[in-house]
C-alpha cells in the first residue's frame, strides 16, 4: 500500500522498532559487562563506579523497551513531558535520530499533490536513507524504491483507506464482543446493519 497509514506502520516497525530494540540490547549487554567488571574490581570506589554505570545503561534500556508508542507518534500530538522524553533519547542515540526524522520527513511527502516534485521528493528520500549507512533504513528504502510510481501517484490521487480500515475494526470489534457467530447469516446483517449511517436525532427537551 502506499497510503501514510500503511507506510508509516510499515516503517515504525521495520525500521524504528528493529533500530529501537538494537539500541536496547546494546545497552542491557553494557550493563552485563558493566557488573562482570565491578565483581573482578579490588577498588570498592571503582566498583561502585560501575555499578552506578550500570545502573544506568538498565535505565536507558528501560527507557527505549518501552518508548515504542513515543516514537511512532506525531511529534505534533505530543504532551511536553512525552516531548522532554523523546528529546533525551533521541539525544543519546544518533542512529534512532536520524531514522526518526527520516519518519517525519516521509510523512510530509504524503501532503505532496504535485506528481514531479514528489518523484524528485521520494528520490531524495531514498537517497539520504540508502547513504545513512543503517540497515533497517537501507532495506526500507531498497525496497519501497521499487514502488516509487505507486508512491508518486498517491500524489496525482490522493486516495486513504482509513474510512475501509475503520469499518473493519467495527467488524472485527462487533465479532470479538459476540465470541464468534455460529449462525454466518445473523453475522452478515449485523455487519449491514452497522454499515447504516447513524440517524441522529435531538434529544426531547425537558419541560
Amino acid at each position: 500500500m502506499y497510503d501514510r497509514y500503511h507506510m508509516q506502520a510499515q516503517f515504525g516497525k521495520d525500521v524504528l522498532g528493529a533500530v529501537r530494540l538494537q539500541e536496547a540490547r546494546a545497552h542491557r549487554q553494557q550493563s552485563k559487562e558493566l557488573l562482570e567488571s565491578s565483581r573482578h574490581e579490588e577498588s570498592a570506589e571503582e566498583r561502585r563506579h560501575l555499578q552506578a554505570e550500570a545502573r544506568k545503561e538498565i535505565h536507558l534500556y528501560s527507557t527505549l523497551k518501552s518508548s515504542r508508542w513515543t516514537l511512532l507518534s506525531n511529534a505534533d500530538n505530543l504532551s511536553p513531558e512525552k516531548a522532554e522524553g523523546l528529546k533525551a533519547i533521541l539525544d543519546s542515540h544518533s542512529d534512532l535520530a536520524l531514522c526518526y526524522a527520516m519518519k517525519e520527513e516521509m510523512c510530509t511527502l504524503f501532503g505532496l499533490r504535485d506528481p514531479d516534485e514528489a518523484r524528485r521528493r521520494w528520490t531524495q528520500w531514498f537517497e539520504g536513507a540508502k547513504a545513512s549507512g543503517i540497515p533497517a533504513l537501507v532495506r526500507f528504502a531498497e525496497l519501497k524504491e521499487k514502488r516509487l510510481d505507486g508512491l508518486v501517484a498517491h500524489a496525482r490521487h490522493n486516495i486513504s483507506t482509513g474510512r475501509l480500515e475503520g469499518f473493519n475494526n467495527k467488524i472485527k470489534v462487533a465479532k470479538r464482543i459476540g465470541y464468534g457467530y455460529r449462525n454466518e447469516g445473523y453475522f452478515f446483517t449485523l455487519v449491514r446493519y452497522m454499515s447504516i449511517p447513524a440517524v441522529r436525532t435531538q434529544s426531547p427537551k425537558k419541560t
